[in-house]
């Protein structure tokens, strides 16, 4: 990852602090804390396996369903909202397969990030708003070691730290002045994980979603 992008997703974390520290002044801004829980919804993740002196194969990971959770800190100010995220999740690994060759799984690889997210937020009528934004920070993904059996161990474990975005959307209803509760969608971009080996071993660029089901409060 370049010094650049670097730069770019620790400057995106640093406003985004600013922006909750210095809008205390604003008549109608309001701070809250937050959490939100559910499922993320990734299917599969391709890989290239180098074997060594020009052997290269292509390879699948079948991945399951697994938890997908955050904390937040942010302020609102009108229609805009303003965030600090901590993002994790977790995904089960169902199945290998390289070339004719396939196994059965049941490793976890994870995933976290800490994001700067900015939001457009619209009342719908007394009790519920409709929210839309993006994100952008620094996030880690590693996957597990796994293989075909016969002892062969032979992809990975592998992890990256690098720059990360999200865009989410949701809707959330007013339980009382200072509560409310959400449901949300969150499309989430990782750093592909690498694995020097032998063999080595890099994964695709990953995209997948999120399901999640949050809460907030005003303090």
């Amino acid at each position: 990852m370049s010094n650049m992008t670097q730069w770019c997703a620790r400057l995106g974390v640093s406003a985004a602090a600013t922006l909750l520290c210095t809008q205390a002044g604003a008549a109608d801004a309001v701070r809250y804390w937050g959490a939100h829980a559910g499922v993320n919804t990734p299917t599969s993740w391709n890989a290239q396996v180098d074997y060594g002196a020009g052997s290269l194969a292509t390879a699948r990971l079948d991945l399951d369903r697994g938890a997908h959770a955050g904390l937040v800190l942010g302020r609102q100010s009108g229609h805009a909202r303003y965030e600090l995220e901590y993002e994790a999740g977790r995904m089960k690994t169902k199945r290998l397969t390289i070339g004719p060759r396939s196994a059965a799984l049941g490793a976890r690889g994870r995933y976290q990030a800490l994001f700067a997210n900015v939001y457009r937020v619209e009342q719908l009528n007394e009790s519920i708003d409709a929210f839309v934004g993006a994100g952008i920070g620094w996030g880690r993904a590693t996957m597990p070691r796994v293989g075909l059996g016969d002892g062969c161990s032979c992809f990975g474990p592998a992890s990256k730290s690098g720059f990360a975005w999200q865009l989410r959307a949701g809707l959330g209803y007013r339980v009382s002045a200072q509560s409310s509760v959400s449901l949300q969608t969150t499309w989430l971009a990782l750093p592909r994980p690498e694995a020097e080996g032998p063999p080595a071993v890099r994964y695709a660029r990953k995209r997948f979603g999120a399901l999640t089901l949050g809460y907030s409060r005003q303090f």
